[in-house]
């Protein structure tokens, strides 16, 4: 048996958690893919782990028991309520633990029927349908964020289908997955009054997918690439009638006229932060690499007492 052992804290956000974090996380990916035996992942001594490396554990997690068609693949070792409250807060309360077992389609059905705050999912109309329906019902948003947050996730989802996984190389993976899969989290908070949405792919990240789609772009390097990409009127369908989607992205931060509002994309070496505060986006190379893209917006949904 082969133990794993994480960190005390999960957490991509900031640069010294980040380095940590990235190593485990690709520590874990790696072992699955090569180990023919079983797995432990100790998750026990956690402290503390943010909601974006909670995703994406949860996405390299599930990856690998479609991949490996093994349900008894991994074992887990939780965080003790009476041991350590506050990593059983993050790993157990929130439901990342019963998402992390989910190892069967229908159980990872069940995530979205019980609307827990981690889903999974191949069909953008129909899932972006459900996850607005779990949103509204709880942050009580206005028409205009209700339509700008929509369109959002419309967007993101919908880049997972025409995007993600689009090269040979993922070809065997898109099948076993039962196509071309991301994994999300959403939820409300009473106490910071936000509605936080992330969702995540494991496919060719931004970089790549939007390099390869134009001679125009492939001697751009990662921040140039991204940077551009999420820059109002660029697509990797250049005069294709699209191009407006990063904008889409970017339009519920606010809405709600509110600084805190931020929106934050992982992918490949690059951190790209579009914060309310400031009309200039931040897109800055990072030294550890994130395979895929990672996109989480935190928004304010009430505007005074008009909600």
């Amino acid at each position: 048996m082969t133990l794993l052992i994480s960190p005390k804290r999960l957490c991509i956000y900031n640069d010294s958690d980040r380095e940590p974090t990235t190593s485990y996380l690709n520590l874990i990916e790696n072992t699955l893919n090569r180990i023919r035996g079983e797995v432990t992942i100790d998750l026990s001594l956690v402290e503390y782990a943010s909601a974006a490396a909670s995703v994406r554990l949860f996405a390299i997690v599930n990856r690998a028991y479609f991949l490996s068609s093994r349900v008894n693949l991994i074992r887990f070792k939780w965080p003790k309520k009476d041991d350590n409250p506050t990593g059983h807060r993050c790993i157990v309360t929130t439901g990342l633990s019963v998402a992390l077992l989910a190892n069967t389609s229908q159980k990872l059905k069940k995530l979205t029927e019980e609307r827990r705050f981690f889903q999974t999912a191949v069909e953008p109309f129909e899932h972006w349908q459900k996850t607005l329906e779990m949103i509204d019902e709880k942050a009580l948003l206005t028409i205009e964020q209700f339509l700008l947050v929509s369109s959002a996730l419309s967007e993101a989802m919908l880049n997972v289908s025409y995007h993600a996984y689009e090269d040979p190389k993922f070809t065997r993976d898109v099948a076993k997955m039962g196509g071309k899969r991301w994994w999300q989290s959403s939820w409300y908070s009473v106490e910071t009054n936000k509605v936080v949405f992330i969702i995540c792919d494991l496919g060719l990240g931004i970089h790549d997918s939007f390099t390869s789609a134009s001679p125009l772009f492939t001697g751009y390097n990662n921040v140039e690439s991204v940077s551009t990409a999420l820059t109002g009127g660029q697509s990797r369908y250049v005069n294709a009638g699209r191009g407006n989607g990063s904008e889409d992205i970017k339009r519920p931060i606010g809405s709600g006229c509110a600084d805190s509002e931020s929106l934050l994309v992982f992918t490949g070496n690059v951190k790209y932060n579009y914060n309310s505060r400031y009309a200039i986006p931040k897109c800055e190379w990072i030294p550890e690499y994130i395979p895929g893209t990672l996109i989480e917006w935190s928004l304010v949904p009430r505007r005074g007492e008009d909600g």
